[in-house]
């Protein structure tokens, strides 16, 4: 159907006047260079079925989205006709306080439904960048986590169950709606993470945690990444049980702009629990940090604890004024340091700032791009990082890329000898190829 006129009449008549999204306003969901033909907003399981019926029938492609601040993750898309976002999908259905459980519609926003959790001092224990707009379904379908990852785990630790709309409208269920829910397959895992490739997140069994009477984070400087990796490593497998221990270079999240270039390390040190126990923590991790030559130790609490907070936690976002590359590896712990050291060796990198989640072993680059970037030369940058990174038995994502850089390099990377398995995972969930075409790994 090529006609965007009669294809917006046609998805009006599906989910109705306020669940197309004025052409003028489709462009917010545009993304590498390309406008979708139509933004659908279903506010029923039903109306997300009938969508992708339609669509099948009409061969157009539908792209899942939440409130689409991960749309840019992915290879360039073989085409783009609808974008189905789940916003409209927002409603809490069943909370238990009492269980530390709570099911709710994939498009909820997460910081909706921290006010809502706080009520009775819960909270959902993600903290993704973006998160003043990330929604429920879109953190499962791309399973983004944040530093709390460190002690709390990812999306997939969190998540008890799932309902998924299939690409024949079929709808699904996995897992429940308890903690200790064992009975057959443990399909949530197949769908977390797989970018709405399988099918359409419409509902979501979470495990909760109570909120911490205390929250404190320790901030210092280094004279070098060794040092500060080295001691934040020494936290990491010490008996304080952080939240999250992460290393900055060139970058301060301390300051009012985070990605001011900082040519000390600092390190940040997360701690969360009731008052006693986090009065020990910070004692024992300062005299750790004074041990290995730390420089101004600080104790970050109340709501300047806050603030510091949203600097870690947004850091791996895409919020700058400039266009640029933000790239995430993952890699053993110990090799963090490494290549920190090997990035900035080389002549790209300039004004390259990194975050480490040196319990996770994750390292996040921010490559600014301007008009004078060579995209071949920091393309061939992060090929042979890349490479460096396989050979270390770790990997290297591109999250967030301009368009024109996508044609010189795939954004995920080779995955071995599984990717035959996926592409028959992939066939028998979606054989027509109907959802998120040519966008995730090896361009499935």
């Amino acid at each position: 159907m090529d006609n965007s006129r009669a294809l917006h009449d046609e998805l009006k008549h599906i989910v109705g006047e306020s669940g197309v999204l004025p052409k003028e306003q489709v462009e917010s969901y545009a993304f590498d260079g390309y406008i979708p033909k139509a933004v659908v907003l279903p506010g029923s399981v039903r109306e997300i079925q009938d969508v992708l019926r339609f669509a099948a029938k009409q061969d157009l492609s539908v792209m899942p989205a939440g409130a689409g601040t991960k749309l840019g993750i992915g290879n360039l898309p073989q085409k783009v006709d609808v974008v189905l976002a789940t916003t409209r999908l927002n409603s809490v259905i069943e909370y238990e306080p009492a269980d530390l459980t709570v099911t709710v519609e994939a498009g909820i926003p997460l910081a909706v439904l921290q006010t809502e959790l706080a009520k009775y001092r819960q909270f959902l224990s993600l903290n993704p960048p973006y998160a003043a707009r990330s929604t429920i379904g879109g953190i499962v379908a791309t399973n983004v986590s944040g530093s709390f990852r460190l002690r709390h785990g990812t999306a997939r630790n969190q998540v008890l169950g799932l309902q998924v709309v299939h690409a024949n409208g079929t709808v699904a269920k996995s897992g429940g709606k308890v903690v200790k829910n064992v009975a057959g397959y443990d399909l949530n895992k197949l769908y977390i993470g797989a970018f709405g490739t399988l099918g359409i997140v419409t509902e979501v069994a979470l495990k909760l945690s109570p909120i911490p009477a205390r929250q404190a984070i320790l901030t210092a400087d280094f004279q070098s990444v060794k040092d500060a990796a080295d001691t934040g490593l020494s936290i990491v497998g010490s008996q304080t049980l952080p939240l999250f221990v992460n290393l900055f270079i060139n970058a301060d999240p301390r300051l009012s702009d985070a990605t001011a270039a900082k040519n000390e390390p600092v390190l940040t040190v997360g701690f969360g629990g009731d008052t006693e126990t986090v009065a020990w923590q910070l004692t024992h991790c300062q005299e750790v940090m004074e041990q290995n030559g730390a420089i101004g130790v600080t104790i970050v609490d109340d709501e300047s604890q806050q603030h510091l907070q949203e600097a870690i936690q947004e850091f791996p976002a895409d919020s700058r004024n400039i266009e640029v590359v933000i790239a995430k590896l993952n890699l053993k712990r110990t090799d963090i340091a490494e290549f920190v050291a090997q990035v900035r060796d080389t002549d790209w990198t300039r004004d390259v700032q990194m975050m480490a989640l040196l319990g996770s072993g994750v390292l996040y680059l921010t490559v600014p791009v301007t008009a004078d970037t060579d995209l071949q030369q920091l393309a061939d940058a992060l090929t042979q990082l890349r490479q460096s990174a396989m050979k270390a038995q770790g990997n290297l994502i591109i999250e967030t890329a301009p368009s024109e850089l996508k044609r010189y390099i795939d954004v995920w990377g080779s995955v071995g000898g599984t990717l035959s398995l996926m592409k028959q995972v992939k066939a028998k969930f979606d054989p027509d190829g109907l959802l998120n075409p040519g966008r995730f790994i090896s361009s499935i």
